[in-house]
């Protein structure tokens, strides 16, 4: 029994994990956000100060509607080192381009009120390895997607001052694929295959922000998003085809059709600085806190699978567990900004440094989180009177990483000898790109 258990527990542990540390590999979201490098929690003045700060939206002048999609991809190559110190074929990232939408209304309600009500996701990539590569005892498969859906308010008393909030209506999805061993080796016929798939289709949740405008050239804001605890449901698969068990077992496939996930997502603090030195430029400086230490342990609950066999009799599996995570906290620097060129056209850049949720021992092609630096540049064009085009690009890069001591092991399930499979050479880098248009109603304000 305590073998199986090994197996149901491990699936959900690494299914939770991969993209989740350093506020996803890609912290950022929002077209013209991301162009700039996420420092937009000062000037946030569209649809997407519902992500960086709701107190922004009382700078809107008018109706807007905006959609747009934006690609997201990253690159990890793993070579990995076995026991002997010899390196193994590389093990490469072959997920396509992860598609994520934008899509949102924002309006003004009076002088001091503006509203929006839209979608917006933190961006996440996918990972896709392959079935048997090195890397095959951390990760084949995974998807991590996590958004909201919801209205927010800003009010503004008095010019200095405005105040925004935000109700969400979060969706958490967990996909993962991997193998775990029945003989310590890295041996594919001790393999045995695992799958989670879960999901939590409503959690709810809120942020709240602070704008402060002492003089018209200056602008400081600052909002908070809490920490938010996820239920995500769903179904486990063991696959003992390739096993050595798969003989002494009645059948090589087991499911359980009704798991539960308990995980927690960190609570993140932003604040930024922006100055405005001629009216057709603004510049921004904004530091990010992400409370991910919040994530302390994960439980798994309500598991009930029975594996049955000539021998083994009948073992069920229905017990709750609680899994240790054991990240820590992420800082995040960041400098942008926007300038406008003419009255149709304005260019924007910028870039962040963010530290890592990881020490350098706990680093896996499952989870691939260092120090990285993120570089964004895009353009907006007023194509007519009521209709705008956003295109911005980014391109992130993670430090490299030599690991020669790492604590990453294979999950045996006879709870026997376990290979240390962490230990190699990790490079990384990813982008996005992506391409919005906005169309405001009303006319032109002067």
């Amino acid at each position: 029994m305590s073998a199986l258990r090994c197996v149901c527990f491990s699936v959900l542990l690494l299914s939770s994990v991969p993209a989740l540390a350093g506020g996803y590999s890609f912290p950022d979201s929002g077209i013209v956000a991301y162009g700039r490098g996420g420092a937009f929690v000062a000037s946030a003045d569209n649809q997407y100060a519902q992500y960086y700060n709701p107190a922004g939206l009382v700078r809107m002048e008018r109706p807007t509607l905006n959609v747009g999609l934006s690609a997201v991809q990253q690159n990890v190559t793993f070579t990995r080192q076995d026991e002997e110190g010899g390196f193994l074929e590389p093990a490469v990232n072959l997920a396509k381009p992860f598609l994520i939408p934008q899509l949102g209304f924002a309006t003004p309600l009076t002088e001091d009120f503006g509203f929006a009500f839209g979608f917006y996701s933190p961006f996440a990539p996918d990972y896709l390895y392959a079935e048997d590569g090195a890397q095959r005892y951390t990760i084949i498969d995974s998807v991590i997607w996590n958004f909201s859906i919801g209205p927010s308010l800003a009010w503004q008393p008095v010019p200095e001052f405005s105040v925004g909030f935000g109700l969400q209506w979060q969706v958490l999805r967990v996909e993962e694929r991997l193998k775990v061993t029945t003989s310590g080796r890295d041996d594919p016929n001790g393999d045995v295959a695992v799958d989670a798939r879960t999901l939590d289709v409503f959690t709810p949740g809120f942020n709240v922000g602070v704008l402060i405008e002492p003089v018209e050239a200056l602008s400081i804001g600052i909002s908070l998003q809490p920490a938010t605890k996820f239920k995500a449901r769903g179904n486990g698969e063991l696959d003992f085809s390739e096993s050595a068990l798969a003989p002494f077992l009645d059948q090589t496939v087991y499911t359980d059709d009704d798991i539960a996930l308990n995980i927690a997502l960190p609570l993140v603090l932003r604040g930024g600085v922006a100055v405005r030195p001629v009216p057709t430029l603004e510049v921004e400086v904004a530091g990010y806190w992400e409370q991910w230490s919040v994530m302390s342990d994960i439980t798994v609950e309500e598991i009930d699978v029975t594996v049955t066999g000539p021998i083994i009799g009948e073992q069920p599996v229905d017990e709750t567990l609680e899994l240790p995570a054991g990240f820590r906290d992420v800082f995040s620097i960041r400098l942008g900004g926007e300038y406008q060129v003419t009255d149709i056209f304005a260019v924007r850049a910028g870039g962040f440094y963010e530290t890592s949720s990881l020490e350098t021992n706990k680093v896996s092609v499952a989870l691939f989180d260092t120090p990285k630096i993120q570089l964004g540049t895009g353009t907006s064009l007023l194509l007519f009177d009521h209709l705008g085009l956003d295109v911005s690009f980014a391109y992130l890069l993670f430090q490299s990483r030599e690991v020669r001591n790492s604590e990453v092991t294979q999950i045996n399930v006879l709870e026997g000898e376990e290979s240390v499979v962490g230990n190699g050479d990790y490079t990384s880098n990813g982008w996005m790109v992506g391409a919005g248009l906005t169309w405001a109603f009303g006319a032109l304000p002067e």
